[in-house]
């Protein structure tokens, strides 16, 4: 009995190690170094690689040169030819931070410097000539016209002794268009004229050269300069608020929209809380966008051997969903972006819709109105792989399309027939995708713990079979006990009943002879 009872203990104490090494103090260790490790206090070395990473962000810029700009002037359907990828090496560095211990906040400016990689670009240069909408042209116009009609008189001579357009659709080098500059000619002294350099001198993607010349470029105002200052949690006192967004540039909301659609939610994208559960929803506030973007989780996936979660984002219905109302201008529901788009108006001031590359998952008419699209998901999703405990991007594309928002204005010849369209003008993808010396890390981490599973869980079975195998020998041995017991205990009724019996025969054989012998008397 001793023997059993302390192969049983034993086996208990097997099972309870298991369950106690296994489910709480690996969990519960491996926490506390998340804790004390995936936070943004100074000095440690995740401050140090958030503040500046030690690799750059692939960017890819893709143009939609217009080959039939004489017919789009007439009404007709524009036809595009997509140029690209034009490749750039994005370096993200945040400077000039001041940490606030009480409040438990890190505020910096964030700076986005791009290279170009002519190596990478598939035989592009730069150089390429190309047609699209000239955005201070039909772009400025269309604006004036929705907002400030009484003014569209002025605006329309304005553009015409500025640029003495022979179309409103901009022929320029691609580098031009992107970073380098369109010439604007702000040496005439007329009235109207001068109003508009003036008024364009202050804007983020105009260069002023000299008093009399300026230049505009799409992404050149946000090369090497600040794109505005953030406020985020750095997760010391509480980690599940890590690098969530507190203010921008020193505002708690944006002023761009009506009611909750100003909130600002989640992080900056650089980094998240650990410890993300599959129905969280991960945002990242878009200061180029005036709005949070949110990632949902669908489905489990792997990187680089490391398990992840599958992310992706979709814009939705804002139209078809009456808690996005305030995403459209006004609160108007006439006005409400189409299925899969943003309305960039009220952010920017200019008549541009955001949405994924060609399209995809937008409302349907809106490829079949432009010649020349091709939208699919592999190239032109939006994803993310996520790791799960750490809550790492291992490998990401984030890629946004910007088109105009088209319209006719009549009262400028050049634009009077224009249809009634939105023209795409190009598409970006920020990328990045860790190589093996970052994702080791995490895969190193991932054979601890499925070593731990290993042993906690065969520790586990071993105890059990161990425990059954006990309990197997005591019940053959209570078994055996039963057995001999009821044997002895036969052999007994059965020594009591030749006993018994052989009484009983000489009783009726002395019976007997006393019969025999009364009778012979």
């Amino acid at each position: 009995i001793l023997y059993v009872t302390g192969k049983l203990n034993s086996k208990f104490v097997l099972i309870l190690f298991a369950i106690l090494f296994g489910f709480v103090f690996v969990p519960k260790f491996l926490k506390k170094q998340f804790r004390n490790n995936l936070v943004l206090k100074p000095g440690t070395d995740l401050r140090k690689l958030w503040e500046k990473a030690p690799f750059a962000v692939t960017f890819k810029v893709y143009i939609f040169n217009i080959t039939n700009a004489d017919v789009v002037l007439m009404g007709g359907k524009p036809h595009v030819e997509q140029i690209g990828p034009y490749i750039f090496d994005e370096w993200k560095e945040k400077i000039d931070l001041v940490d606030n211990e009480e409040a438990d906040t890190v505020a910096f400016d964030m700076v986005n410097t791009f290279i170009f990689r002519q190596d990478l670009s598939d035989g592009l240069t730069g150089n390429e000539i190309v047609t699209i909408p000239h955005l201070l042209i039909m772009g400025g116009l269309i604006a004036v016209q929705r907002d400030k009609e009484p003014l569209l008189e002025m605006a329309t001579k304005a553009m015409t002794t500025i640029f003495k357009p022979k179309s409103p659709f901009l022929t320029a080098p691609v580098m031009d268009i992107l970073f380098n500059g369109v010439g604007i000619d702000c040496s005439s002294e007329e009235f109207e004229a001068m109003s508009f350099c003036k008024a364009l001198e202050n804007e983020k993607p105009i260069k002023v050269v000299n008093d009399t010349y300026l230049k505009f470029s799409v992404m050149g105002g946000a090369n090497a300069t600040s794109m505005g200052r953030f406020e985020v949690f750095r997760g010391i006192k509480d980690i599940m608020q890590l690098g969530e967004v507190v203010k921008f540039d020193d505002e708690e909301e944006v002023d761009a929209w009506d009611g909750e659609c100003n909130e600002i939610i989640g992080t900056d994208s650089t980094i998240f809380a650990p410890f993300h559960d599959k129905k969280d929803i991960l945002y990242a506030f878009a200061p180029d966008l005036c709005r949070s973007l949110g990632a949902e989780y669908l489905k489990p996936s792997s990187y680089n051997h490391v398990p992840t979660g599958y992310y992706s984002m979709n814009f939705g219905d804002i139209k078809g969903d009456p808690r996005q109302h305030c995403f459209c201008r006004d609160q108007d529901v006439e006005k409400c972006p189409p299925s899969g788009t943003l309305d960039l108006y009220p952010c920017t001031g200019a008549p541009l819709i955001a949405s994924k590359p060609q399209f995809l998952d937008a409302d349907e008419t809106l490829a079949k109105n432009i010649d020349g699209l091709n939208p699919n998901r592999a190239e032109h999703d939006i994803f993310l792989h996520l790791e799960m405990m750490t809550s790492t991007p291992l490998s990401a594309a984030k890629r946004l399309q910007f088109a105009l928002d088209c319209e006719p204005v009549e009262k400028f010849e050049l634009m009077s027939k224009l249809p009634q369209t939105v023209i795409p003008l190009m598409w970006v993808e920020e990328s990045v995708h860790l190589n093996t010396t970052y994702t080791g890390i995490f895969r190193a981490v991932y054979i601890f713990l499925s070593v731990n599973s290993f042993i906690k869980y065969s520790t586990m079975i071993f105890g059990i079979l161990g425990l059954t195998f006990v309990v197997y020998r005591i019940k053959n041995e209570m078994d055996e006990k039963k057995n001999l017991i009821q044997t002895v205990a036969a052999a007994v009724n059965k020594s009591a009943s030749l006993t018994s019996a052989e009484s009983v025969t000489k009783s009726a054989i002395m019976t007997a002879e006393k019969i025999v012998a009364n009778g012979n008397a």
